[in-house]
């Protein structure tokens, strides 16, 4: 079944046929129903160009590649450039509000989207810690998306931070253990460190303070 009508089918493929360079979509899915929905989505997404590509792992099979890619749960993929890993990953399905986050993520990585001005990427080149990053999200959440997106921005400027979206519907028994009763939720290197709306200029002092 389609997850993707046909008028967001002809913007994508818009979009990702202007990228100068190819990105490549590696998931690592297990056998539930939320791989298998995940695994039609990114299928659908790799039809789009053959400037996305996509490539499928079971998660588990190869626990070094899965080390490599920082990825610690099934029901995700990470982005890559040049077959490198770019800090940017998804736990879940980036549906709702959060699908343009997704297509930022890769727009933005090849150059295309939103621009940040010298003085933030000069704040954000400071950051010289190894911060690995996760938003614990909702589909339903207004706020968000512009939370991961700017942090997905500030990865895409710093190999040292790690961004990660993790849908807190797909792994609930996690948020509920971490009593995530709000989201978004940002953990930092696994320390719980905010909950709410968060501008881009207060995610980059976040991060800078940790």
């Amino acid at each position: 079944m389609a997850l993707l009508d046909q008028s967001i089918i002809d913007q994508l493929k818009q979009y990702f046929n202007s990228m100068p360079e190819a990105i490549t979509i590696s998931a690592f899915l297990d056998e539930s129903d939320k791989s298998i929905e995940l695994d039609s989505f990114l299928q659908e997404i790799d039809s789009v160009s053959n400037k996305v590509n996509y490539v499928k792992n079971k998660f588990g099979d190869n626990k070094s590649l899965e080390i490599e890619l920082g990825i610690i749960r099934p029901i995700s993929f990470t982005l890559l450039k040049d077959s490198n890993k770019t800090g940017i990953s998804f736990y879940g399905i980036p549906g709702g509000h959060e699908f343009n986050t997704f297509i930022l993520a890769i727009l933005g990585l090849v150059g295309i989207g939103k621009k940040i001005d010298d003085d933030k990427l000069s704040k954000i080149a400071s950051i010289n810690k190894d911060l690995n990053v996760e938003t614990f999200i909702a589909l339903s959440c207004t706020h968000c998306p512009e939370v991961v997106q700017a942090l997905n921005l500030i990865a895409i400027n710093n190999k040292n931070v790690k961004s990660s979206m993790v849908d807190s519907g797909v792994f609930f028994d996690e948020a509920k253990a971490k009593d995530i009763q709000a989201v978004p939720c940002i953990y930092i290197n696994g320390e719980m460190a905010s909950v709410g709306s968060k501008t881009l200029d207060e995610l980059i002092n976040l991060l800078l303070s940790v």
